[in-house]
Parts: structure tokens; sequence; C-alpha cells
């Protein structure tokens, strides 16, 4: 589907199916929509899904003996045009994607969902015990406010993947991920986020304190119609993802970037606190926050 994805976070891209459905607000611009129409494919819970041959398939085969064969391990992002936990993707996908899991060792597949409630009764029974989920396979939800955090980010965590994470793309307000960057004794750490946040000590916590999430992609809205994303959020989300020692990767800016990082005219658009940005294009915004760009990954 795509040997050198254009996509930062992942080196090839990796589709079981084309087709999906608008689900929440991170879906109101969704780029997959209006590509599938635009090859003549249908979009929703009842429209056809676009399904792939045998020699798509095996893309996967030869990604991974390509791997091997230089020593490194390649990442795949699975779906950008579909979502695999979906309850409308087309019968037995699933399952043969799993085979193809295990059949490419030097691939780590990112299973990226915005039905993260799915996983646990979709995903094979026997990754779901304990230490079964395969070294392979990193598990990510979408979360684009705090209401999506809320709700979605414990479900991740209740999934047993070897690597959790969010991508927080398109980043629609602030959210605070400081109960769930970080866990004591099993249980997340409760307390505000930024530079002045500091976890309990003992004896409320043992100071034992594990992953809970372990990777975190933030960006803002590009495209027709994209959203402008307030820059305090995204930088709000750097610094908890620090505080925490989580890898940070910012994608991009979008179409809109903060004023005070490049002149010029253009559309601009004033938040509530004042802070203004302008819409450049994709392109001229870029990749950077206060002029660094992060492209932190898990180990």
């Amino acid at each position: 589907m795509s040997e050198n994805s254009t996509i930062e976070w992942t080196d090839h891209t990796f589709n079981t199916h084309w087709g999906c459905s608008k689900i929440g607000p991170g879906c109101d611009r969704c780029y997959a929509e209006a590509l599938a129409k635009r090859f003549g494919y249908g979009w929703g819970d009842d429209a056809p899904k676009r399904e792939f041959d045998e020699s798509h398939w095996q893309d996967l085969i030869r990604w991974d003996r390509k791997a091997a064969s230089e020593g490194v391990r390649r990442r795949v992002f699975t779906n950008s045009m579909s979502d695999l936990f979906d309850k409308f993707a087309p019968a037995g996908v699933r399952e043969r994607h799993w085979s193809y899991i295990a059949q490419t060792p030097n691939l780590d597949h990112l299973l990226l969902t915005k039905r993260i409630g799915n996983v646990a009764r979709m995903a094979p029974p026997a990754w779901l015990e304990p230490g079964c989920w395969p070294k392979n396979v990193w598990l990510g939800a979408t979360i684009v406010d705090q209401e999506e955090a809320d709700r979605d980010i414990p479900k991740l965590l209740a999934v047993p993947a070897r690597v959790r994470f969010l991508s927080m793309e398109p980043l629609l307000g602030s959210v605070d991920l400081s109960a769930h960057l970080r866990v004591c004794c099993g249980s997340p750490i409760e307390g505000g986020s930024g530079s002045d946040f500091q976890p309990p000590d003992p004896p409320t916590c043992c100071g034992h304190f594990e992953s809970g999430i372990d990777w975190v992609i933030c960006g803002g809205e590009s495209g027709h119609g994209a959203r402008p994303m307030h820059p305090g959020w995204a930088r709000s989300i750097r610094d908890q993802c620090a505080d925490a020692g989580v890898p940070f990767m910012f994608k991009q800016n979008g179409e809109w970037v903060s004023v005070s990082e490049i002149a010029g005219a253009g559309e601009h658009y004033r938040f509530s606190d004042g802070a203004t940005v302008r819409r450049v294009g994709k392109k001229a915004a870029g990749r950077t926050l206060d002029g660094v760009t992060h492209d932190e990954f898990p180990v």
C-alpha cells in the first residue's frame, strides 16, 4: 500500500481494507473519506468496503524479508483508510491480519483505532492472556479531546499490549493526561500536569513507577476546512510527556500556526484567551513546536 510512507511516525502504511464511518469529532474532516470517494468508493457503516487480493497482502512478507536482510525493524501503520476494529469490517479480515502478523516478526505492527473498546473482544483471545500479547504489535487509540481521553484511555490501558500509544491528531482541545502517563503499584498517578507536577511521595506511593502510556503523537488538523489548534494545547501535551518521561512526537501544526512562529499575511483565528494563529498551509506551518522538532519513539 505504501512502502515509504510520508507519515512521520511510520515506515510503511498497510490497509487490510478501505472503508469506515464517522464516530467522533476527530472524524469530521476525515481525509480517508475524501480520498475513498475520489476513487469511487462509498463511506459509512453499510457501504461496501474495498478488499484486496493476495498480492497486496504479500507486501507485508516482502517488507519483513527486507527488514531482516537489513538487520532493522520497520514500523507498519494499520490502517490509514479504515479501522481494523470496526464491527463493519469485512468478514475474516482481522483473522487474516493476525496470521500475517505471526509471519512478519521483523515488522512492528501499529494498530491504531478509534474503537478501542472493541479490542478486547476482537483481538485473538490468546493475546489477552498475561504475557502473551505479541511483541511486534503496538496498540494505539485516537484521542482528540478530554472527553475521549477520559473515556478511552482506561480501555487502552486495560489491554496488555507491549506498547500502548496515543494519536492526538487532530488535537481539538486541551487534554490532561497526567493520570494516565505513569502508574504506581498498578494504579494511575492522580495529579495536575505541567512543570510543577510532582508525583506523590511514600507512603502514599511506593515510588515504583511504570509506564501507562508508552508514546504520544500529537498534531493539528490539515486539509480543507481544517480546524485550528491552540499552540498551548500542544505545549501542554509536550510538557506532560516530558514530566512523565514518555516519548513525544509532534507530527505537525496542521494548516494553522501561531503568529509568533511565522510572519506574513493570511486568514487569522483568535482564541478566547487572545492567542492567535494564522492559516499558512501544512507545509509552511511545519512540524516545529516553539522552534523544536520532536521525533521521539518508544524503545
